[in-house]
């Protein structure tokens, strides 16, 4: 069915004929195979439960791993944190008072912190305390306020240092040999004393003078007047056993704990049922050490994110008005072909995740995204291509039961990535991803997809989501533009435009704009997207023009370019289709300002005609370029590459969201609906080789993007079907007047 051409330049594929495509049924017919009984993730709903849980955590501190888990018998998680290794006596803390434990260790009487929950860090020397020989450190709320004290004892003898850095009156509890064990026992905001001698726990309860009637009877309970406390002693354990302490059960009083092996034991009741035991199994390998930490959320919630957070992205969310509802038109060009291969491509993306990919991960209501394949493009990119594909499914076509897969469970798919991206970003959790190279097209990949599914998110969703997007779009308007070439025309990037980098920042502006048009922030971003625009596909001869586009003279204001004056993209040091199409991003992010039947600036029309024309108009001769030349376009659906190819000659699904947006924002005489047909009917009978709905042969030949090739052309092809609904909402309006404060100067 497919023919491969050899040229001087590379590989070029011959698609078929559209007439032999016609006939090739779509996955109604059964032309895929059924979908397995597919694992649903888990639904997150709004939660009453209490906050301030505490979490096993596992370090391996000379590695700098730290893992957190869900809670004892609670909801699963497990989140990775990667830190410097280091030698030293690890430990868990409220080191900034945010109400999250986050690592921390001691070394010789040095005390190391970090504040972050997610990624990489570095450690910060908190201060100098202790070091004497025999000092064991201990953590706890001595002055209670909320951030960590920090202590060292010493064969019974307590000293410590204030979070303010005063030290607090010496204590005598204990004696030598004792391991040393502090904890909240009465829930009254400050930490108590104790210590574990050979499996009994000895605890001085503060504030108490008498037995309360909290603490169950097996416990023997004796007064200690001299220092305001009861001492509670109790058997609970094997004397071999590690001790720890919790709140295993969020009703703010800490429990005892121990940890023999991989078996972790708690009284998940704490002093009041003390025989009341929960027993979880965590794995330990050797050179591991178990800590406590805490979720200062619900378990509904993100794990990795605090109360403080919480609320101020609440207060984002309320800015968010929900998009024009759109309907799918199978009737545009390549449009049965562009949905077929759309529901079996997320028929793929769900089974190969769920029983595969991640596979471990289907009961994590938030899984640990970051940490999913090689590098964060690999774990967030594609997920939000699946998410968005799935939630233009959701709202644009009548799914009911596709290929086995209900609404529900693509729906609860989609919230599933959405909300474990969104929980990840630097805007919620600390540390997280974000506010880095393609960072915003990620952003806007997954906020799209949770602006077409708002009314089904849950609040903590929407709060996550809104938080991501504006964070990202405040960045790349403070970041403002970047050029390939100079104005007198040296490459400042050399072999590599930035065309594509500039127009994916631009649509992180145009999504918060569409969705929250009342944010203090709007000007900034309105501003940064028209400089993104401007500069994104900006040829030499604007550097000559007295054009003004939204109040901006081109020519006396642009310090570069990044487009040549054909319209094509160099980038990967070639002549590269692969980077035309990007002027899909402009209209992509015009699309979702018209969603919201909002105004576009016209710089996101600055030389889009052009540069789409340099795909399907611009002859390329041949010499000096690769036999045969022509268009890159070539009837059919075969792409030609006129110096040679960059990720690989089989990808029509990349081209075809440009082509769709370009049947609508083009002239006819571009052939844009023709060339959307060609690559939509020639990327299904690519997925129509296999039964389970991917598309491309094993290795690079194909495609070599490495990353998510599948999810990429899942995406493709979603947009490719959602600018074809874009007709059926609101009418396109275009703002021509000046926009004050554009500064086209790089920063």
């Amino acid at each position: 069915m497919l023919a491969l051409k050899r040229t001087t330049s590379g590989l070029i594929a011959s698609a078929v004929t559209a007439s032999m495509l016609i006939a090739i049924a779509p996955s109604s017919s059964g032309a895929i195979a059924t979908a397995p009984r597919l694992p649903t993730p888990p639904t997150v709903v709004a939660s009453t439960e209490h906050s301030n849980i505490s979490v096993p955590v596992i370090t391996d501190l000379p590695k700098g791993t730290w893992v957190t888990y869900g809670p004892v018998g609670g909801a699963t998680t497990k989140i990775t944190l990667k830190m410097p290794g280091v030698n030293g006596i690890p430990m868990m803390g409220d080191w900034n008072g945010d109400g999250l434990m986050t690592p921390g260790y001691y070394s010789g009487g040095a005390w190391f912190t970090t504040d972050v929950s997610v990624l990489t860090d570095h450690w910060t020397q908190k201060t100098t305390f202790g070091g004497a020989a025999g000092d064991v450190p201990v953590v706890g709320l001595i002055d209670k306020d909320p951030v960590a004290d920090v202590g060292v004892f010493n064969n019974g003898i307590w000293k410590w240092q204030l979070s303010g850095g005063k030290p607090a009156p010496d204590d005598n509890f204990g004696q030598a040999g004792d391991i040393p064990v502090v904890g909240d026992w009465n829930g009254d905001g400050r930490s108590d004393l104790g210590v574990v001698r050979a499996g009994t726990w000895i605890l001085r309860i503060t504030g108490e003078v008498k037995r309360p009637k909290w603490i169950a009877k097996a416990i023997d309970v004796q007064p200690a007047p001299e220092a305001n406390a009861i001492v509670a002693s109790f058997a609970f354990g094997d004397p071999a056993a590690t001790p720890i302490v919790g709140d295993w059960n969020g009703d703010g009083k800490s429990d005892p704990g121990v940890v023999s092996g991989s078996i972790w034991m708690v009284a998940i009741n704490g002093l009041a049922k003390i025989k009341k035991t929960t027993a979880v199994t965590i794995p330990i390998a050797a050179g591991q050490t178990p800590l406590v930490g805490n979720r200062a959320t619900a378990l509904g919630h993100c794990p990795t994110t605090t109360i403080g957070t919480e609320k101020s992205v609440e207060q984002i969310a309320g800015a968010v008005k929900p998009p024009a509802k759109l309907r799918g038109n199978p009737g545009m060009p390549g449009g049965q072909q562009i949905l077929a291969t759309v529901q079996d491509g997320l028929r793929y993306a769900m089974v190969n995740d769920l029983t595969n990919r991640l596979k471990w991960r289907v009961s994590e209501p938030y899984y640990d995204i970051v940490n999913i394949g090689a590098n964060l493009e690999s774990g967030i990119r594609r997920a939000a291509n699946e998410a968005q594909a799935a939630a233009i499914m959701l709202t644009t076509s009548k799914w009911v039961k596709v290929n086995g897969i209900t609404r529900a469970q693509l729906l609860a798919f989609a919230k599933w990535q959405l909300r474990s991206i969104a929980c990840a970003h630097r805007a919620v959790s600390a540390g997280g991803w974000g506010n880095s190279w393609q960072s915003a097209l990620w952003a806007s990949t997954a906020g799209q997809a949770a602006w077409l599914l708002w009314p089904e998110l849950t609040p903590q969703e929407r709060g996550y989501v809104a938080a991501m997007v504006s964070a990202e779009a405040d960045y790349v308007a403070a970041r403002g533009p970047r050029y390939f070439r100079d104005r007198a025309g040296k490459e400042t990037t050399p072999g590599d435009s930035k065309a594509d980098e500039v127009s994916w920042d631009s649509t992180v502006d145009a999504l918060a704009l569409a969705m929250m048009p009342e944010h203090p922030h709007q000007d900034a971003w309105l501003r940064g997207l028209t400089e993104l625009s401007i500069a994104a596909f900006a040829r030499p001869s604007d550097l000559k023009s007295n054009q003004v586009i939204n109040g901006v003279n081109l020519g006396a204001s642009l310090p570069g370019t990044n487009a040549n004056e054909d319209g094509t993209i160099t980038n990967h040091g070639i002549v590269n289709p692969d980077y035309t199409q990007n002027i899909l991003h402009l209209w992509w992010g015009a699309s979702m300002l018209r969603q919201a039947n909002q105004a576009a600036p016209e710089a996101m029309f600055l030389n889009a005609d052009i540069i789409y024309r340099a795909l399907a108009v611009l002859d390329f001769p041949s010499p000096p370029y690769a036999a045969p030349g022509g268009t890159s376009y070539k009837p059919g659906g075969q792409i030609y590459y006129p110096q040679k190819v960059g990720w690989g000659m089989r990808r029509p699904a990349t081209f075809c969201g440009v082509d769709s947006f370009a049947a609508i924002y083009t002239p006819k005489d571009t052939n844009a609906k023709q060339f959307l047909f060609d690559h939509a009917a020639d990327t299904h009978a690519l997925q129509q080789r296999f039964t389970d709905g991917h598309i491309y042969l094993p290795g690079n030949a194909e495609e070599g993007y490495k990353w998510g090739k599948e999810e990429y052309a899942l995406s493709q092809m979603a947009l490719a079907w959602w600018a074809g609904a874009v007709p059926s909402g609101p009418k396109l309006k275009v703002i021509t007047k000046a926009i004050p404060g554009v500064n086209l100067n790089p920063r």
